[in-house]
C-alpha cells in the first residue's frame, strides 16, 4: 500500500491541499505520485485552453514533489472524470489514492464533489479525502 499513490488535481485550492498531503505520505512511505488531470470531454472550452491548465497543474504538482525528492507521473486524459476514474487508476497501478471531495465547482462545495463520492463507492483500494 501507498507505492503508488493517484492524485486527480482540478487545480483548486482544495486539490493543492491532497496534493500536499500526497506527497508527504509518498515521501515517508519511499512512494511515488500519479498526478491525474483529466480533460472532460463535455466541456465547451478550446481544446488547447483545457490542455494547457492540465499540464500547468501537472507541471506543479511534479515541481513540488522533485523538491521533495518524491517521483512523479503525470497523466493528462480526456475522458469523462465520472466515468474514466477508475480505469486511469488500474491502467497507471496505483494502489491508492488521495483527493479532496471538493473541487472548483461551487456546488461541490457543499456537498461531496461527485468524482470523490465515485471514487469512494468504486474503487478497491484505500482512498484517502483531504478537506
Amino acid at each position: 500500500m501507498f507505492k503508488n499513490i493517484m492524485v486527480p488535481s482540478d487545480g483548486s485550492k482544495y486539490s493543492r491541499k491532497a496534493e500536499n498531503v500526497a506527497i508527504e505520505i509518498a515521501k515517508k512511505f519511499n512512494s511515488k505520485i500519479t498526478a491525474v488531470y483529466v480533460i472532460d470531454e463535455k466541456m465547451m472550452f478550446p481544446y488547447e485552453v483545457l490542455e494547457d491548465e492540465g499540464n500547468e497543474i501537472l507541471g506543479k504538482i511534479a515541481e513540488k514533489g522533485k523538491k521533495a525528492g518524491v517521483e512523479v507521473v503525470k497523466q493528462l486524459i480526456t475522458g469523462d472524470p465520472l466515468r474514466d476514474m477508475k480505469t486511469i487508476a488500474k491502467k497507471s497501478n496505483v494502489d491508492s489514492v488521495v483527493i479532496s471531495p471538493h473541487g472548483r465547482n461551487k456546488l461541490e462545495k457543499l456537498i461531496l464533489g461527485s468524482v470523490a463520492d465515485r471514487i469512494i463507492k468504486t474503487f478497491d483500494i484505500p482512498v484517502v479525502l483531504i478537506k
